[in-house]
C-alpha cells in the first residue's frame, strides 16, 4: 500500500548545476545515516517487498520501520513503512535543504511538519497520530507508531 498525495513539480532550489543534489544535501543525509545505525527501526537497504513481508508477519497496527528509499536520492532519502489494518503504507521521507529538516509525504503539501531528524519523526508519531492515505480508495486513517520492526 502506498501513500498517495498529488505532486507538484519539485522546486529548483537545492539542485546543483549538474541536476543532482547539492553537496550540502548529500552531507546532511550522510550525517543522519551515521545516527541511524543501530536503531531498532532502521532497516537500511531492505527493499519494499522485504519491508512489507516483515510488517505483515508482525501483524500489529502501528508496526513500522524506516528503510532507504528505492530512489535513494538526497531529496527523498528514506521511506517510513507502517502497517495498519493489514495494509502496508510506504510514506516518503523528504530532506528539505532550506531548513535542513525532514518531512513526511510527497512534495507539494501545504503544511509540512518539519523535523530535525528521523528519530524526531519517530518520537513525535509515537505520541501523535500519523495520517495514512490509501492510494486506491483515498480513505484516510490515523495510527500511532507502536512497535519497531526488527529484521
Amino acid at each position: 500500500m502506498n501513500l498517495h498525495i498529488s505532486v507538484l513539480p519539485p522546486p529548483m532550489s537545492g539542485i546543483s548545476q549538474g541536476g543532482g543534489p547539492s553537496a550540502q544535501a548529500v552531507s546532511a543525509t550522510e550525517n543522519e545515516e551515521s545516527n541511524l545505525e543501530g536503531r531498532e527501526w532502521f532497516a537500511g537497504n531492505c527493499d519494499r517487498r522485504g519491508a512489507d513481508d516483515l510488517l505483515l508477519r508482525i501483524s500489529k497496527d502501528g508496526a513500522f520501520l524506516v528503510r532507504r528509499s528505492s530512489a535513494q536520492n538526497a531529496r527523498q532519502p528514506y521511506t517510513l513503512v507502517v502497517l495498519y489494518r493489514q495494509k502496508v503504507y510506504n510514506i516518503p521521507v523528504r530532506y528539505i535543504e532550506e531548513t535542513h529538516g525532514y518531512a513526511l509525504g510527497k512534495e507539494g503539501k501545504k503544511n509540512d511538519e518539519v523535523f530535525s531528524s528521523l528519530q524526531e519523526i519517530i518520537s513525535y508519531h509515537k505520541n501523535n497520530p500519523l495520517l495514512l492515505i490509501d492510494s486506491k480508495s483515498q480513505a484516510k486513517h490515523t495510527t500511532y507508531l507502536t512497535q519497531a520492526a526488527r529484521q
